[in-house]
């Protein structure tokens, strides 16, 4: 062969070489490609556990558990194989686009199955998945949380208790994805840390969320929102809102605690502070009697009346309770001194802050103006211009069943328990019977046979909306009960938003819920409020 021929083949071979490498890298590229975006989505997924949320009784309320994921190059593939685990029988948790999420561990057959099915290559991926065994039962309360830690309620204000305990750590993976120098499994017995343990008895949750929703229903209403505490310790045992969202949802949107973060104008539960406070001041005495003639009182340019036009004529204090009549507060309520009128209400823990670490919360609002006009004492009176939530109200009426003191509410078990007194404990036991009094002849009736002791008070406000003031029809309607009457153990609050407006006394829509869950709490021995 002549030299030049020699030459030219050499020539040939090498401009040949690259164009062969190239098309052999361009039919491997998407598989390189499609391997390098899974170790990217990889980083960010949750490769360390949490720690847990549990109930006083030791029921998880939120776990890390470890999951199965099988990514895939495309959609097509993923259906197929999502098709596949629907044949054998195989739960998932979650899909998007290119990604089965699987509700448990996979086998290796099965996975090879599966590939040999969808005629397709998986990349699997352990990782831990935030679990929320009771849903949406109390997921007003624990939140949720994501790949940034806790985005809601309690997994966002104890971020830093919940958070991984570990380090960021090395774990290299074969072509697949497999992990080959450790098991993520080992991270959930590594963990010495100790669950976050709350005051909530999730039974009692479970049938408070099971009555609000019911009530909901039969009242034809917008919603309702509960709480029941341990009238002694403070400990909120459950506190439940309806309607709510599913936090295992990919596609949830957070609902705001309703129990700590709405306020309301509760109405007349506010009445016996009202009646305590000018007790204590020495306004009026047990033996006073109110002249509640013609059943209805000026004040200034404002006729304010009895509900339904009633004139209950003279009446004793704890008439003036058990009847609900806003005649009778008008007439104590003007005889406040503005200041002595708003620290009374504040006495009571209204409008103050609660010993709770919530995400986001304020205190409620008392009018804020420097002289109260008779019409304003009155209205402050029987529970309107004062916003406050339930568990303010809940640790406001502790005080009638605890002697006079007033328990601050808990949610933490390792938190202390804290006291204070805020009326003397003859005062006291005066409210107490009167609260008793509403539910033998008052506005409370109809819980009169429950089988538990009951003593509470309605409260059916008219409902403000912002921009258009207070709504003619649409109102938010409660009831705060205590009991055992004879040793009071437990405040139980209730409200019910916009009930059908045909039926929509406190009496009607929420007292029943508080005789419901005493006689499921009686006939179940009911001791967790104790432990």
């Amino acid at each position: 062969m002549r030299k030049i021929d020699v030459i030219f083949f050499i020539f040939i071979i090498c401009l040949a070489v690259p164009f062969i490498k190239f098309f052999d890298l361009n039919q491997d590229r998407d598989r390189f490609v499609l391997a390098g975006k899974f170790r990217a989505e990889a980083v960010d997924l949750n490769t360390f556990p949490r720690k847990g949320i549990i109930d006083r009784n030791g029921n998880e309320l939120a776990v890390d558990i470890l999951r199965s994921t099988l990514i895939f190059e495309n959609s097509i593939d993923k259906d197929n194989a999502l098709a596949f685990a629907s044949i054998e029988g195989e739960p998932v948790f979650l899909t998007n686009p290119r990604r089965i999420y699987f509700e448990k561990q996979l086998s290796k057959n099965f996975i090879s199955r599966l590939e040999k099915f969808c005629q397709c290559e998986a990349i699997y991926e352990s990782l831990f998945r935030r679990y929320y065994p009771y849903g949406g039962i109390i997921s007003p309360l624990i939140g949720f949380s994501g790949l940034d830690g806790g985005l809601e309620g309690l997994e966002k204000s104890y971020e830093n208790y919940l958070k991984s305990d570990f380090t960021k750590r090395n774990l290299t993976k074969d072509r697949k994805g497999r992990r080959t120098n450790g098991d993520l499994a080992q991270f959930l017995s590594e963990s010495n840390s100790p669950p976050l343990k709350l005051t909530i008895d999730i039974n009692l949750q479970l049938k408070l969320f099971e009555e609000l929703r019911n009530s909901i229903a039969t009242a034809k209403a917008k919603g309702g929102f509960g709480i029941i505490m341990d009238i002694k310790k403070g400990d909120i045992l459950a506190s439940a809102s309806y309607p709510t969202y599913n936090p295992n949802d990919s596609d949830r949107v957070a609902q705001r605690n309703r129990v700590i973060e709405e306020f309301i104008e509760p109405g007349s539960l506010i009445k016996p502070l009202t009646v305590a406070g000018a007790l204590e001041q020495k306004i009026i005495n047990h033996e006073t009697l109110i002249d509640t003639n013609p059943g209805y009182i000026n004040l200034s340019s404002y006729r304010k009346g009895e509900a339904g036009g009633k004139n209950f004529g003279v009446i004793s204090l704890s008439e003036v309770i058990s009847k609900s009549s806003q005649v009778g507060i008008a007439k104590i309520a003007i005889q406040f001194e503005t200041e002595q009128l708003r620290s009374n209400l504040m006495s009571f823990g209204i409008s103050k802050d609660l010993n709770l670490n919530w995400p986001s919360i304020n205190f409620g609002h008392i009018l804020d103006r420097q002289k109260f006009y008779d019409i304003d004492k009155a209205s402050i009176g029987y529970g309107y211009l004062v916003n406050t939530n339930l568990v303010q109200i809940a640790r406001a009426y502790s005080v009638f069943g605890n002697n006079g003191l007033m328990v601050e509410p808990r949610l933490m078990m390792s938190e202390a328990m804290q006291s204070v007194r805020v009326v003397n404990e003859e005062n006291a036991n005066f409210i107490l019977d009167a609260l008793r009094e509403t539910v033998l002849n008052g506005t409370a009736e109809n819980l009169r046979n429950a089988k538990v002791s009951i003593a509470g008070k309605t409260g059916t406000a008219e409902k403000f909306v912002i921009n258009e003031g207070y709504v003619e029809g649409k109102y938010v309607s409660s009831f705060a009960g205590i009991f055992p009457y004879e040793d009071p153990q437990y405040v139980m609050v209730i409200s019910i938003d916009e009930p059908d407006p045909n039926n929509y006394y406190g009496g009607q829509v929420s007292a029943p819920i508080v005789g419901n869950l005493s006689e499921f709490m009686l006939s179940n021995d009911y001791e967790g409020g104790k432990n």
